[in-house]
């Protein structure tokens, strides 16, 4: 069966971390915001909270309010933030980590990316604009989490 969404996007990266620790990087947010990409404004409409429902904006920096979306998380457990979002894009945003090899100090972070675009015309020039640059700056972002990750106490 064929996605409903065209586009992905998926990061992985492996962290000398425990994962409680991770779990701290993840949603505490001094932590959080150190790793966050400078290229997106994400913002709490409820306050800083990941429960089930709670609520977020996001806007690319630089485009205005053209290119924002609502998020919501869908579903909430240690290790797994799971956010479905609608606006420019609509779709769902899946933050997990795990241990890694059955190693207590070293945890697996993924993070997925499914979508489909909204705008009409938007899809022509993603492709060859936006796109790439999401991938380089996920990658960018991931670098910034382990760093983060292995240097939090």
């Amino acid at each position: 069966m064929q996605s409903p969404f065209p586009y992905l996007l998926e990061e992985f990266v492996i962290v000398n971390a425990p994962m409680d620790r991770v779990e701290r990087v993840m949603t505490e947010q001094a932590l959080m915001e150190r790793w966050m990409s400078p290229a997106v404004q994400f913002a709490p409409l409820d306050g800083w909270s990941f429960a089930t429902g709670a609520r977020w904006r996001l806007r690319l920096t630089g485009v205005g309010p053209l290119l924002e979306a609502g998020y919501i998380v869908v579903e909430r457990r240690p290790g797994l933030i799971l956010w479905a979002f609608d606006g420019f894009w609509e779709g769902f945003d899946a933050w997990q980590w795990l241990l890694w090899q059955d190693r207590t100090d070293q945890t697996l972070i993924h993070n997925r990316i499914e979508y489909r675009l909204k705008i009409p015309g938007l899809d022509i020039i993603w492709p060859l604009t936006i796109a790439p640059f999401m991938k380089l700056d996920a990658q960018t972002q991931m670098k910034r989490l382990q760093q983060v990750c292995e240097s939090a106490h």
